[in-house]
Order: structure tokens, then C-alpha cells, then sequence
């Protein structure tokens, strides 16, 4: 009987002695997680351990003016369609109930899908194929695209936590800063790319887009002219606001956050 205890004690102080080591092990494994709750991404350098969540990008885009002179529409700016997101307005509690947008196999609010599906087949009727790149991307899945950009350029030099933060934030949208969490945005191309370049894209396509666009609520979200303002450079990027709204903003040559600004 005491061999028996004797043997059972033994076999608890082993078992201790390993869970300590597990312990010890994740505590070391976690420090290096970039993002809080994803545990399944993790960061392969000791320069990037200070949580994410401390970290805020300055940004002046809510100090936008709107443009004085034009006869803007009398909308509700609070309505779903005209929520705005940026660095300086993050969603990331919100999620859309969304629904796959027709034969493009990805997911948009099912408030805009139809109005994508005729823009799409309008652009066919006019002789395009029109290809979408990316719709919606739920907060998750933008942090684990952040934090493997945060690991690609902390993998090819010696950055600091603060450079390889804003170094991946010029690339990567900071998780719920993207449009495309709204299930409004899309990216619309010529045909499919593995490289963005858009000299090299088809420019009669997005000149049609451009002019057509607003038609089916839509507008072009991040022109480079723009890019100032917006924060972003990415032509191919468009986004859903309602017919009146977008018409508006295509005819007066306006980024969101210039129409936005008026009701603000």
C-alpha cells in the first residue's frame, strides 16, 4: 500500500514538472502574438511584442472639410449604406449579414448583392469580364492578414515593433479600418491578378466602370488623385452608397470622406 502511494505521488510530480513546462513554453510561444485572441498567428521575431491593441495610428481624416457650393443630397448619413471607415473609424464590432454575391463565390452585404450583380452584368453586356478580386473580410480574417504582413517584413530585417507595424499598416488595412468589413466594398478587375498594377490594367474597363458605376450605387472608393485624403491608392477599389448618393459623388469628383464631411 505504501510502494502504491509512494509510485502515485511520484506520478503527480512528474506531471506537474511537465505541465510547468507547458506552461512556461505557451507563456514564451504567446508573448510573441502580435494580435490578442489569435492564437494561431504568430510572429517570428522578438522585436514585435507589445500588443497591438496599444497601438493607434495618427490620422487626420475626420479633420476632412467638405467642398462649399454644391447642392448635396438630404440623406440620413447615419443609414448603413454611408458608414464610414478609415484609420480614424474603426468598426471592429461590426459585422453585416452577408450572402454570396451571384457566380463571383464571395460574400457581400446582402443589402448591396443585387445591385452588384447588375453592375457586373451590365459591364458584360458592354463587352468586359469583369472579374472581383475581394468583397467582404471579417474582422478575423484581417487580423491574421495583418499580422502575416507584420511577420513578412519583421522576417526581412531588423525592424522595431513600431516599424513593422507601420510599415505592414501602409499595405495591410489595420484591422476594422477595412472597407471590405462592411460587405459594401469590392475590388473589380479586367480579369484575375497575382501582382496590382493598375497602368497595366485595362483602362477602357475602368473608364466604363467610372462612368457607370453610380448608376448602380456604387462609387470609386480610392482614386489615386485622391489618395491624400483617403489614405489609400487602389483604383479598383469600389464601394456601395445607394444610387443618390454615389451620383453625387462621381458628378462633383468627391472621395467619401469629403461627402462625409458635410454631414459631420
Amino acid at each position: 500500500m505504501r510502494i502504491k502511494k509512494t509510485v502515485w505521488i511520484f506520478a503527480m510530480l512528474m506531471l506537474t514538472a511537465i505541465l510547468v513546462l507547458i506552461v512556461n513554453s505557451r507563456i514564451q510561444l504567446t508573448g510573441e502574438v502580435i494580435f490578442g485572441g489569435n492564437n494561431d498567428v504568430f510572429i517570428k521575431t522578438d522585436n514585435l511584442k507589445k500588443p497591438l491593441d496599444d497601438y493607434q495610428k495618427p490620422d487626420d481624416t475626420n479633420k476632412i472639410v467638405a467642398p462649399e457650393g454644391l447642392d448635396y443630397p438630404n440623406i440620413d448619413i447615419s443609414k448603413w449604406q454611408y458608414i464610414l471607415v478609415n484609420d480614424a473609424n474603426s468598426i471592429s464590432t461590426y459585422t453585416p449579414e452577408t450572402m454570396e454575391a451571384g457566380s463571383t463565390g464571395l460574400r457581400m452585404d446582402e443589402r448591396a448583392v443585387s445591385s452588384l450583380e447588375k453592375l457586373l452584368d451590365a459591364a458584360k453586356d458592354a463587352g468586359y469580364t469583369p472579374y472581383v478580386g475581394t468583397a467582404y473580410v471579417s474582422y478575423s480574417q484581417q487580423q491574421k492578414q495583418f499580422n502575416a504582413k507584420a511577420t513578412e517584413l519583421s522576417e526581412d530585417a531588423d525592424y522595431s515593433y513600431d516599424e513593422a507595424v507601420e510599415l505592414a499598416r501602409q499595405i495591410v488595412a489595420y484591422p476594422g479600418c477595412s472597407e471590405h468589413q462592411t460587405g459594401l466594398a469590392v475590388d473589380i478587375f479586367d480579369q484575375k491578378y497575382s501582382v496590382y498594377d493598375y497602368s497595366k490594367m485595362n483602362a477602357e474597363f475602368y473608364k466604363w466602370l467610372d462612368a457607370n458605376c453610380a448608376e448602380y450605387g456604387f462609387i470609386k472608393r480610392y482614386p489615386s488623385d485622391k489618395a491624400e485624403l483617403t489614405g489609400w491608392d487602389q483604383p479598383w477599389h469600389y464601394r456601395y452608397v445607394g444610387k443618390e448618393a454615389a451620383k453625387f459623388i462621381m458628378e462633383n469628383d468627391l472621395c467619401f470622406e469629403e461627402f462625409c464631411a458635410h454631414y459631420r
